[in-house]
């Protein structure tokens, strides 16, 4: 277990009622409590199963502000209520984060427009002017200071395959230097990180699961080793 990170785990304690959103979602019917005793951590599964709102709960636990950014981006779109923080405990470990930065794929566009209202001088020029992957590289490269906690939400959206890797290269980086990552992703490459936890969603709950054994990772290794099978299934009349 490392001694490196911040968030230790998050205990659930399930209300009485759980027909409304977000206790009815299937993250939350097995769901005890996530441990996160490695230094980067992933949420892998379908659209649907409850990572971005899990993503939202982590974000509100650690005090950032939920449409991205960090603790002193206050900028707000849609006011957004979690009744799910009431029902959690966050777990810490003795060590303090010196930075928290929470990034969610579909509000990037306002939170870049915020870093330029703001004036922040770690960029050169305004992000808009990069293409979205760029961006979002240039954002992890000049932002992310180490020493930290790091909320990635679909952080794949954009990039190519070797920004994909150059990504990767940034994060183990980041790691080393006492960094915490935990990543909502579809992205099949990041999950190939060394020794990282990955947690699954499904509709039957959430579970750690070695890379293999996802869905996501299986799905891919079918379509390219029987891709003329598939998508002649996939086009059948």
């Amino acid at each position: 277990m490392t001694a490196r990170g911040y968030l230790k785990s998050v205990i659930y304690t399930a209300p009485e009622c759980c027909d409304d959103f977000p206790f009815h979602l299937p993250a939350l019917s097995n769901l005890n409590e996530l441990i996160f005793d490695q230094p980067i951590t992933f949420f892998v599964g379908e659209n649907g199963t409850g990572k971005s709102t899990i993503m939202e709960l982590l974000a509100e636990l650690m005090g950032m502000n939920l449409e991205g950014g960090s603790r002193n981006q206050l900028f707000s779109t849609y006011e957004e209520s979690n009744a799910l923080v009431e029902a959690c405990r966050p777990v810490r470990y003795p060590n303090h984060p010196k930075d928290y930065y929470f990034y969610r794929a579909e509000s990037f566009y306002n939170l870049m427009t915020d870093i330029e209202r703001t004036g922040s001088t770690a960029f050169e020029g305004s992000l808009h002017q990069f293409s979205r992957g760029e961006s979002f590289y240039e954002l992890l490269s000049n932002r992310f200071f180490g020493k930290g906690i790091y909320l990635l939400d679909e952080p794949e959206t954009g990039l190519s395959l070797s920004t994909h890797l150059k990504v990767m290269v940034l994060l183990k980086e980041l790691a080393d230097d006492n960094a915490q990552f935990i990543i909502a992703t579809h992205s099949p490459i990041l999950l190939f990180f060394p020794k990282a936890k990955i947690y699954e969603f499904t509709e039957d709950g959430i579970s750690e699961k070695a890379l293999e054994k996802t869905k996501l990772y299986q799905e891919w290794a079918m379509i390219f080793e029987r891709k003329n099978h598939f998508f002649e299934k996939l086009f059948a009349e």
